[in-house]
């Protein structure tokens, strides 16, 4: 990865480079579409689609909710005490 930053950084003046940022997200578009035929495809996934639904959403509140609670010690204990505002 900091070899890719460092390649990046080096040629970011190099004609053309923009286009890699767009056959980049075409990739990932394709992809993402044919994953979803394989899923749409797959008579098990399917079937078992209302029990994985329900354990996403659980996953996603719980990553949401440990990331404000994680950001809110960070802003708490890191930020507030240098500026020196006790306001809540």
């Amino acid at each position: 990865m900091f070899l890719g930053v460092g390649v990046g950084y080096l040629i970011r003046k190099v004609k053309g480079v923009g286009l890699v940022s767009m056959t980049t997200m075409l990739t990932i578009i394709v992809l993402l579409f044919i994953m979803g035929g394989e899923i749409g495809g797959n008579r098990q996934v399917m079937r078992n689609m209302a029990s994985l639904g329900g354990e996403a959403l659980v996953i996603a509140v719980a990553a949401t909710l440990g990331s404000v609670v994680a950001a809110r010690y960070v802003y708490k204990y890191w930020f507030r005490r240098r500026g020196g505002d006790n306001a809540q």
